[in-house]
């Protein structure tokens, strides 16, 4: 990296969780630093997944930004861990190996590394809680992330299912212990304890992008939160009339356990099924493709697909379902992990949807459930009259808060 010192130079870092949203939420903010003459420094978890950061003609990082390994965990892989119990953020910092004295000891020390090289103006983590932690009283700090990443600071972590009143004893011991873990690791560097293990979450500043109806925290927060800018757009819902009869679009990603039950499923109702199913390879998608299926090779513009079709089935993304929402289309979700339980309940609340049982469901139960979604004329028109209350707000308005938080914490506006 050149040492040749630039106006303000942000270090990004995406340290936990699945899926592209942590880079889609952060990119039109690094596109508007780099634009403006900052450097931006990337410290990603996946960097397989830094292609929108890259020139696709060289593989190398745009101008203004730089590609750096962030520290990694050895997450279990297991799909048997889906079956330990999370009730809290806790729980689910644990599972993933949060826990582990030695680990975060190594990854604190790992991340104060890049600190040390990069000499950022200002951070800004993504579900990165031991870059908070490194940068804590070195570097101004500021936090992106969607409501389920972002329990409420200063406070003991409430229950991350909406629908819980309380805690189980063992969420409360969990936290208890993961809090002793990173009080440890700051004690050993000579820096002041956190109170709550929510606070590492946390940065001096910190945005949380989420709708109410899927933020897991809403009822527990004092601080609003704001629309998140990283949403689908443009979405508008078609008459019934105008839609295709019978018509299913799948969405859902190649590791999740059920994709073959559904697509088997779709392939089996005898209905104008059509599919995307990302990370699948090319000779899968032409094995599944069956008479009335239609698998498609790339992404499909939820404008175009999701307003023509009668139903969606999908494993629960925000942002997936965010889009059938705008659609006014009925949904069928198969929840993947917590965090998607979470969106699909919420959902499901409006009367738009169906969330599958996490047990006990076959591709002969499934089919029945699309033929029986599609014939389902209360739930098409709640689905319609759920379209009306999706506000989205101005995503520029959140982009130019982050912006402006930057600049105030480096001093340079």
């Amino acid at each position: 990296m050149e040492r040749v010192r630039v106006a303000l130079r942000v270090l990004f870092g995406w340290e936990f969780g699945a899926g592209l949203g942590h880079l889609t939420r952060f990119r039109p903010v690094g596109d508007r630093l780099v634009a403006a003459g900052a450097e931006v420094v990337l410290a990603l978890q996946d960097v397989d997944r830094a292609g929108p950061f890259l020139d696709p003609a060289t593989g190398r990082p745009r101008m203004g930004y730089h590609l750096l390994q962030a520290p990694r965990w050895n997450i279990p892989s297991d799909p048997a861990i889906r079956k330990i119990p999370t009730h809290s953020f806790a729980d689910v910092l644990r599972l993933i190996g949060y826990g582990h004295r030695s680990a975060l000891a190594h990854r604190l020390t790992a991340w104060e590394g890049i600190l040390d090289i990069v000499r950022p103006d200002v951070v800004m983590g993504d579900f990165s809680p031991t870059l908070n932690l490194a940068a804590r009283g070195r570097v101004p700090r500021i936090v992106i992330g969607n409501g389920y990443t972002i329990p409420p600071a200063g406070r003991p972590m409430p229950p991350i299912r909406p629908w819980q009143e309380a805690l189980e004893p063992f969420s409360v011991a969990h936290e208890a212990e993961l809090l002793d873990a990173a009080n440890a690791g700051l004690r050993a560097r000579g820096s002041a304890p956190i109170e709550h293990l929510a606070d590492a979450l946390h940065g001096d500043t910190t945005f949380v992008f989420s709708l109410p109806m899927v933020d897991p925290y809403a009822r527990y927060r004092s601080e609003p939160t704001l629309a998140p800018f990283n949403m689908p757009r443009g979405i508008k819902p078609l008459p019934w009339s105008r839609r295709r009869k019978d018509g299913v679009f799948l969405y859902m990603p190649g590791a999740h356990v059920r994709t073959r039950l559904a697509l088997e499923a779709l392939a089996a109702a005898g209905v104008a099924g059509e599919a995307y199913v990302s990370d699948l390879p090319q000779a899968a998608v032409r094995e599944m493709a069956k008479p009335g299926l239609t698998m498609h090779t790339k992404p499909q513009d939820f404008a175009t697909v999701m307003p023509a079709a009668r139903l969606v089935i999908h494993h629960g993304g925000l942002s997936t379902a965010v889009a059938a929402l705008m659609a006014g289309t009925p949904q069928l979700i198969l929840p993947w992990n917590l965090e998607h339980l979470v969106t699909a309940r919420g959902v499901e609340a409006t009367g738009s949807a169906a969330v599958a049982p996490a047990d006990g469901l076959d591709a002969g139960k499934l089919t029945n459930a699309i033929r029986n979604m599609l014939g389902d004329a209360d739930r098409a028109r709640k689905a319609a009259a759920a379209a009306a209350t999706v506000d989205l707000g101005d995503p520029e308005a959140g982009v130019a808060a982050v912006l402006a938080e930057v600049h105030r914490r480096a001093g340079t506006k």
